[in-house]
Formats: C-alpha cells, sequence, structure tokens
C-alpha cells in the first residue's frame, strides 16, 4: 500500500444485499483499516449450516462480493427453507423411528 487507507464502495453498507460468489447475504457491519474492508454477511447460508447468528466476516475482494437484486435474494431464502423443512421432515421421521423402537 502507499499509505492510503483502503476505501470501500459507496453502495456497500449496512443492510446492503450482496452476492458472494454463488449465495447472497445481507451487510450487516463494515469495517474499514488502511488495508482491507472487511464486511460481516448474514446469510441463508449461514442459518442452513447453524453458524453462530448465522453472520461470517468476509474480506472485500472487487468482483467476488457485489451488489444483489433483491429477488435473486428471496430466491436464496426459500431454497435454503426448503432444505432446512426437509432436514425437520428427516429428522422428524428418524424421530419416529426411534420412539417406537424399532
Amino acid at each position: 500500500m502507499d499509505g492510503q487507507k483502503m476505501s470501500k464502495p459507496g453502495w456497500l453498507q449496512r443492510g446492503a444485499f450482496v452476492k458472494v460468489q454463488h449465495w447472497y447475504g445481507v451487510v450487516e457491519d463494515v469495517a474499514v483499516s488502511e488495508s482491507r474492508v472487511m464486511l460481516l454477511i448474514k446469510s441463508p447460508k449461514g442459518v442452513w449450516r447453524n453458524q453462530r447468528d448465522a453472520s461470517e466476516w468476509l474480506e472485500y475482494i472487487e468482483g467476488q462480493i457485489v451488489p444483489a437484486d433483491p429477488a435473486a435474494l428471496e430466491q436464496d431464502v426459500d431454497a435454503h427453507a426448503e432444505r432446512i423443512q426437509k432436514m425437520l421432515t428427516e429428522l422428524n421421521s428418524f424421530r419416529q423411528l426411534v420412539q417406537s423402537g424399532k
């Protein structure tokens, strides 16, 4: 670095919908240092994976984290909700198997 503080794009702020490679999320926090911009991103993927607070810190790299279309984010939420529902159905079936002793 040449001593200048790292800058972030104007759109990159709390509440921004983002696409990170193949998944979507919402920016919860932004931290800027002299050498990098870090983002706390909450995502349906994080909920599905049962991550703490469903959020993760990522370094902003231009082109890898981009603004997301709200409809695409909603589709991602729906897809993860279906996965979670399927997991719950399978878990309840397993519970019935255990309770029946078979």
